[in-house]
């Protein structure tokens, strides 16, 4: 695991990393994770947020998930979700979230790798 010193991010990595290999990176005045080299979840201000697209908005939605919003300049959000507080207290519910945030950030990579391979094959002029 790399070298972070931020309490909160260092216990959501152990209880995520049955998931795989959970790294922690600095970004966006916050952490990014990545599990095995996917960048599949968010912390902020001790906020932990899910990758999540439209395959799994609705349980999202079900739960009370807002999306994770950046407020410099013009606010925008991103397909990442908020997950509940209570979740820091239940493995099992957060690790059954954890996969399906994977799932989103796998998806979402293989489309972003699919682009860029197909960027790659075509022809000049």
């Amino acid at each position: 695991m790399a070298s972070v010193d931020n309490a909160f991010v260092l216990t959501v990595s152990e209880f995520l990393a049955p998931l795989g290999q959970i790294r922690p990176r600095r970004m966006f005045g916050g952490f990014g994770l990545y599990c095995d080299g996917v960048f599949f979840a968010i912390i902020s201000d001790d906020v932990l947020y899910l990758k999540g697209d439209e395959q799994i908005k609705a349980a999202y939605d079900a739960n009370g998930m807002t999306p994770f919003v950046v407020s410099s300049g013009r606010a925008q959000t991103l397909s990442y979700f908020e997950v509940p507080g209570e979740w820091l207290d239940d493995p099992d519910q957060l690790m059954a979230f954890g996969l399906i945030a994977l799932g989103a950030a796998r998806r979402a990579q293989a489309i972003k790798d699919a682009k860029k391979h197909n960027r790659k094959r075509r022809p000049l002029g």
